[in-house]
């Protein structure tokens, strides 16, 4: 497959052009490129248009422009990624993932490279409380619960969804994610693990279910 098109929708993000995002992610799929290729170009591209925000190059405007420029190229390659799974057999793993914030970009890439990686998404949505996360918990069975924390005023929520589901299933793992945690917090509100990125994810949900690449 030829790099000119995962190029084209580096740059087409950090542009903020959707039209031409869309076309390179349609041109990538069709020159043969995993959907793994795409989820990895976005999640890379993402943390760019982090770097430039952070800089003063870009404004929170065209951040949020960004973003939803790549989560249409994810809606491009979701769909595949639940037909290569289900044709590679039986699931690693059911994860509920879900985001205590309003923003899903980063549960998007996180869930949709850990359906590439073999393992079973129960979607929480979005603006994630206590109270709708204990009874997803209590009506779906999972092995792993997945928490983005964006907001330092949503982590006393995510220590009181991680109290209850662990309340209700203790042999539940779980894991976190997102600009308001690391390594300390996550520790702090009861959680078994802490992923900077949807790589680290991956790597953190193998190792809970025991499987191996």
């Amino acid at each position: 497959m030829s790099q000119e098109n995962l190029k084209r929708l580096r740059e087409a993000i950090v542009k903020q052009e959707l039209n031409v995002a869309t076309e390179a992610t349609a041109a990538c799929l069709r020159e043969g490129a995993r959907p793994k290729e795409v989820i990895d170009a976005v999640s890379e591209t993402l943390k760019v248009v982090g770097d430039l925000f952070e800089c003063g190059e870009l404004f929170l405007p065209e951040v949020m422009r960004a973003a939803n420029v790549a989560k249409a190229s994810l809606n491009m390659v979701l769909p595949l990624i639940g037909r290569g799974v289900a044709a590679r057999g039986p699931s690693k793993g059911r994860i509920a993932i879900g985001s205590l914030g309003p923003h899903d970009i980063g549960k998007t890439i996180v869930a949709s490279t850990l359906m590439a990686n073999g393992f079973d998404i129960a979607d929480m949505g979005i603006n994630l409380n206590p109270e709708r996360a204990e009874r997803f918990l209590q009506e779906n069975t999972v092995d792993v619960l997945a928490l983005s924390v964006l907001l330092t005023s949503d982590v006393d929520k995510a220590a009181e969804v991680i109290r209850r589901a662990k309340r209700l299933k203790g042999s539940l793992k779980v894991m976190v994610g997102g600009v308001a945690m690391n390594v300390a917090v996550a520790r702090r509100i009861g959680s078994d693990a802490y992923g900077r990125d949807a790589k680290e994810g991956v790597g953190i949900a193998r190792k809970f279910m025991g499987v191996k690449k």
